[in-house]
């Protein structure tokens, strides 16, 4: 993308140009979401343009899909907006979810994961929600909810995210997020079985249903 200045050209970043369309974006391109690592990509020049569109579209048109970038925020306080913006979205819903995943990530405070395991519950389209705590398996607090999906929750899409995770975090699985080696170990992760295990989960948040 290029803006003219009289002769002067101005050329953005290919980060700042794909912001920009995902801002627009619908359908297909909707869902595959904001560059989790935007503000590392974009240029120092266009950051407070960035950041302002970020705020606006997360503080003015609910666009939760942007919780992921607001701990970032060098010219506002992201944290302290998605407090309350999590205070006024619905449970279960999936932007609940999207903004106590980034309370999480940010400050690995417990109640953030109750809040996040109470959409699970209540969503019926919750895969994305048990791939999402899959990738945050060494995290604390999070491999007991792991153990918990795989225990006691019926859908088989569900329990392959949780045991890709509890394999990951064992150091059975070198990557949670290589397709590759995901095909090459499908047998090992059919099989997996995970005996006689206590689970705190499932005392203080309650068996997954």
């Amino acid at each position: 993308m290029m803006r003219l200045l009289g002769r002067k050209e101005i050329k953005h970043s290919e980060a700042y140009t794909d912001f920009k369309a995902q801002l627009k974006a619908v359908g297909r391109q909707r869902m595959e979401g904001y560059d989790p690592n935007l503000l590392d990509k974009i240029t120092e020049q266009e950051r407070s343009e960035v950041e302002k569109d970020i705020w606006n579209h997360f503080m003015n048109k609910n666009d939760a899909d942007l919780a992921v970038l607001m701990p970032a925020l060098k010219n506002y306080d992201g944290i302290a907006a998605l407090k309350k913006k999590l205070a006024e979205f619905t449970i279960p819903s999936h932007g609940s979810a999207d903004i106590a995943f980034a309370l999480f990530e940010a400050t690995e405070e417990e109640k953030y994961l109750n809040t996040i395991m109470d959409n699970y519950r209540g969503l019926s389209v919750n895969t994305s929600i048990a791939a999402r705590l899959a990738g945050l398996a060494k995290r604390p607090g999070v491999y007991e909810l792991l153990v918990d999906i795989y225990l006691h929750d019926q859908d088989e899409v569900n329990r392959v995210q949780a045991i890709q995770g509890i394999m990951w975090r064992d150091g059975k699985l070198d990557s949670i997020d290589d397709p590759r080696e995901f095909t090459e170990k499908i047998d090992l992760i059919r099989a997996f079985k995970l005996d006689s295990v206590h689970s705190p989960a499932t005392e203080s948040r309650g068996q997954v249903h």
